[in-house]
Order: C-alpha cells, then structure tokens, then sequence
C-alpha cells in the first residue's frame, strides 16, 4: 500500500493542464468547438491574484472584489490562447488583458471558463459530481 507522502510525490500539480469548451460558438476551420487549455491557479498565485484584487472600503476594511479576481485568474490560468497577447491587445485598440478578455467573450463563456478553473484548482467539485451527489 502506498504512504499519502508517496501518492503526494507521484501527483505533482505543476504540470497539470486541461481543454475545455466554453461555448458553441467559436468553432475552427471543420466546424468543431474550439478548446481553451487551463491550468489550476496554486496556492502562491491565488494569494497574489487576492492582494491585486482587494481594494479598501470608506469603513477601512479590505474587501475582495470578486469579479476582479476571477478575472485575473482567468488571464493567468489560461494558456491558449493567451489573454495577455500584445499583438491581438493592439489590433482589438485595448490595452489590457483585462480589456481583451471582455472584449472576446461573452459574461457566459467568462463563467464557463472561471468555472473550470476553480474545479481543476480543487476549489469546486465537477457539475457532474454534484449532480449525482444531489440524486443521492
């Protein structure tokens, strides 16, 4: 039987990557849906993202802005394509990729694609898991 250590060093999540589809309506060439490739957010980027995303209330307490957060996430979980690319910032005349994100895609495939982040992030179990969940 295997130590949870030896499981733990067999399961490293810095390479962890999947494709997902976030909508109908980008399709290639053969009218198949186009794929996004994600990567989880760890622990170390999380907290980053969480300092650029909070702002100070008039009452002087720390709030996360929410939207803010999974924006960022979006941008640094996603590896293609690359919502930080200068040359389709330029010819979208955006300056950020916070900018270029809206921009492309629509609020719901923003939350199909944060959705998917923070299930293979280990924040969220699957919409599957939780359906047979719910029928249990």
């Amino acid at each position: 039987m295997s130590s949870l250590q030896e499981i733990l060093n067999l399961n490293v999540v810095d390479n962890i990557t999947h494709y997902v589809e976030i909508s109908n309506r980008l399709k290639d060439e053969n009218g198949d849906n186009l794929k996004f490739k994600i990567k989880p957010i760890i622990f170390e980027e999380l907290n980053r993202l969480k300092r650029k995303a909070t702002f100070i209330n008039k009452n002087g307490q720390a709030i996360i802005d929410e939207g803010k957060l999974n924006t960022l996430c979006i941008i640094e979980a996603t590896l293609e394509p690359s919502f930080k690319d200068i040359k389709s910032m330029e010819q979208l005349n955006v300056s950020t990729p916070e900018q270029y994100l809206n921009k492309v895609l629509l609020a719901g495939e923003i939350e199909k694609l944060i959705k998917e982040i923070l299930i293979i992030s280990g924040f969220m179990e699957s919409i599957d898991e939780l359906v047979v969940d719910i029928k249990n």
